[in-house]
């Protein structure tokens, strides 16, 4: 049990302690949510840099259509700028809930936490929804381009789609479990603090 478990079950059992202390209750939560955001903000430049590392570092194709080849800029343009605008967010939240000075505005960026990192992961998994489907629609494409076999690229697009309900599911999957593990338990933590500050200001 950490210290501010300890610190609410004592209040809880001790009616003199709970009228003086009060306060300090709020200020532990206020620091636990501050340390929760920090985290979430970290996470999300890592990922940030890790997405610029590997574009830098993988190998670039040139592709024999321009229009693929806009696609594909455009969805790096917008997913680097989603994750700088959702880490500005993250970073003006973890400044809020470090200065606030009252327990309403603290539950409010709690709230605004706990929003904006379900909006960010559900842009993530939008992320690898999209880059299945077009790497479906890429090869297709490339196929009756190269061999103008239709018939191989119905082929392809059937091959495609059975690829991306069965091993697509199992990816998606496996990505939700990365952002449960990891901002799931942040925000299961987040949510706590939320309600133990609404206890509070009820009593």
């Amino acid at each position: 049990m950490d210290e501010l478990d300890q610190f609410k079950r004592q209040w809880k059992e001790d009616e003199a302690f709970k009228k003086v202390n009060q306060s300090d209750i709020k200020g532990m939560l206020q620091k636990s949510s501050t340390s929760i955001v920090k985290w979430i903000f970290i996470i999300c430049c890592l990922e940030l840099s890790i997405g610029i590392i590997l574009s830098i570092i993988l190998p670039y194709e040139k592709e024999e259509f321009l229009i693929f080849e806009i696609l594909t800029w455009v969805y790096e343009i917008l997913s680097a700028g989603a994750v700088l605008y959702f880490a500005y967010i993250f970073y003006t939240l973890l400044n809020n809930i470090k200065n606030t000075q009252n327990t309403k505005s603290l539950m409010e960026n709690i709230l605004a936490v706990r929003k904006n990192a379900n909006h960010y992961i559900k842009f993530n998994l939008w992320c690898v929804h999209y880059t299945i489907v077009l790497s479906i629609i890429h090869k297709i494409t490339m196929e009756v381009y190269e061999t103008h076999n239709w018939l191989m690229a119905f082929l392809i697009f059937i091959l495609g789609i059975f690829l991306y309900i069965v091993f697509g599911y199992i990816f998606i999957k496996i990505i939700k479990g990365y952002y449960y593990l990891i901002y799931g338990l942040l925000l299961k933590k987040l949510n706590t603090n939320y309600e133990e500050l609404t206890r509070l200001e009820q009593e």
